[in-house]
């Protein structure tokens, strides 16, 4: 399981620093994501190769469970760089797209005549949908970001709850265990005091009634 935390701080370095290194192209951006996939596929067969172990031990529920958040700790710095990867891509694309609106605007624009004040051409149908779509591209892309930290979010409050649930749970056990363990001790206290008191009681002589009340 050791080799999953040591993957998960790993990553965290590694997101950083491509975050620090600024815009990628897309062709740096391409090997980015291949090498995410393996790092993917590494976590995943380090998962599962600690599950398998998880089995050979006495608390079972409790190994998985370090084992997947553990794994889910080497994921996060990987999901959060494929968002900045996607935020760039949609990025690009949009602002590629209203280039070519306004490129396209200032070949349509007459000339203007000179000292002359002319008002800007209203953009055609054609542009004005592309801006359109341009924006809601954008907002959209705004709109999914806050859907994953909303997701995020309630991932890790699902966690902690699981994990408030058990420690619940085996404080309830060991409370119970311990009134079993104090309930046998007083069982058996008390026999040996019965036993203790049947042992100083007088034997009565051979053929001599006890005296009557």
């Amino acid at each position: 399981m050791h080799r999953l935390w040591i993957a998960a701080v790993c990553l965290a370095a590694y997101g950083t620093g491509q975050a620090e290194t600024g815009t990628p192209s897309a062709q740096a951006r391409a090997a980015e994501r291949a090498a995410m996939a393996e790092k993917r596929a590494a976590i995943a067969q380090a998962q599962a190769r600690d599950e398998k172990a998880c089995h050979q031990r006495f608390a079972v529920e409790s190994c998985l469970q370090d084992v997947r958040d553990a794994a889910r700790a080497a994921l996060a710095p990987l999901r959060a760089r494929e968002l900045e990867l996607n935020q760039q891509e949609r990025q690009e694309r949009t602002a590629k797209r209203l280039r070519d609106i306004e490129a396209k605007q200032a070949q349509s624009a007459p000339p203007a005549p000179l000292q002359t004040h002319t008002r800007k051409p209203a953009p055609d149908g054609q542009a004005l949908e592309q801006m359109q779509g341009a924006r809601a591209e954008e907002a959209a892309a705004r709109a999914a970001q806050q859907r994953q930290r909303q997701a995020d979010h309630a991932e890790r409050v699902q966690a902690q709850n699981a994990d408030a649930a058990r420690q619940r749970q085996q404080a309830q056990h060991d409370w119970q265990e311990k009134q079993r363990r104090a309930q046998q001790r007083y069982e058996r206290q008390q026999k040996a005091e019965q036993n203790q008191r049947g042992q100083h009681l007088p034997v009565p002589a051979a053929g001599v009634n006890p005296p009557e009340r």
